[in-house]
């Protein structure tokens, strides 16, 4: 199985620090990251404020690269606002990806106050505003990762240094989060890549409702991790990455206490 992997808002491939190769290594297969317009190797370009415009712009990048990857089958795994675009995706490309798994997403069928708490907008905003780097991804740590602090601190010296080489513009950054803010699923009915959700109990940026909400109007597994933050993959690599391949391979894990 190779996997396709989409960050979430103002975060780019770097960001997936240590659990890209994990993935690669453990699946033995091929692990591709593509950035959302705005962030990364795409940092030079505003997006259109629309999951809809940011997935179609990553469906043209993804089938133009087709020549350089392996042939199928593919699993696309989402992040936040990777996993609103993941759906979109398998939308566009209904013959593009065997399985889908969403982590940590949100959309229009939570209520706007579930989805992101006022502390939460209110952190997260002055975060994006320090014009300090490793100030601005320190925040964003303390705010999407249950990591202890010493461990933040040493990923936020990445971040920053992420950040320095491939600034992301606030122009970006706030048409990223107000096509999220608009964000509706499609219909279940469009898409054919086989669904599965994980959510984190421990987020304090977007409620682990949301994501249960996207497993229930799919009808689609859901696993729940019990004590991580926002970002999953960087608070618990390993055990995202044995849930992920397991789901890849057809296994729902059962009920999530199980998995």
């Amino acid at each position: 199985m190779n996997y396709l992997l989409l960050r979430g808002l103002a975060r780019e491939r770097g960001h997936w620090h240590e659990f890209a190769a994990t993935l690669a290594t453990r699946s033995e297969g091929w692990v591709e990251r593509l950035d959302v317009a705005g962030c990364g190797t795409e940092h030079r370009r505003t997006p259109w404020p629309s999951v809809a415009w940011m997935a179609r712009d990553l469906a043209r990048r993804w089938e133009d690269g087709a020549a350089a990857r392996p042939s199928g089958p593919w699993t696309l795994i989402g992040l936040s606002l990777g996993g609103m675009i993941a759906l979109e995706l398998c939308r566009l490309l209904p013959a593009g990806f065997e399985r889908t798994v969403i982590v940590n997403a949100s959309s229009r069928l939570t209520p706007i106050g579930a989805r992101l708490s006022g502390r939460g907008l209110w952190a997260l905003g002055a975060a994006l505003s320090s014009s300090d780097a490793l100030a601005r991804e320190q925040r964003i740590l303390e705010l999407t990762s249950a990591l202890p602090p010493g461990a933040r601190q040493r990923y936020a010296a990445r971040a920053a240094r992420l950040a320095r080489e491939r600034p992301p513009s606030r122009a970006a950054v706030l048409a990223q989060l107000l096509g999220a803010s608009r964000f509706a699923p499609p219909a279940p009915g469009l898409l054919r890549a086989r669904l599965a959700f994980i959510c984190s109990r421990g987020d304090h940026l977007v409620s682990p409702r949301c994501t249960r909400d996207l497993a229930r109007y799919y009808a689609s597994p859901l696993l729940e991790h019990p004590w991580a933050g926002h970002d999953l993959p960087l608070d618990d690599p390993d055990w995202l990455c044995a849930r992920i391949i397991q789901l890849a391979g057809g296994d729902t894990c059962g009920s999530p206490p199980a998995c």
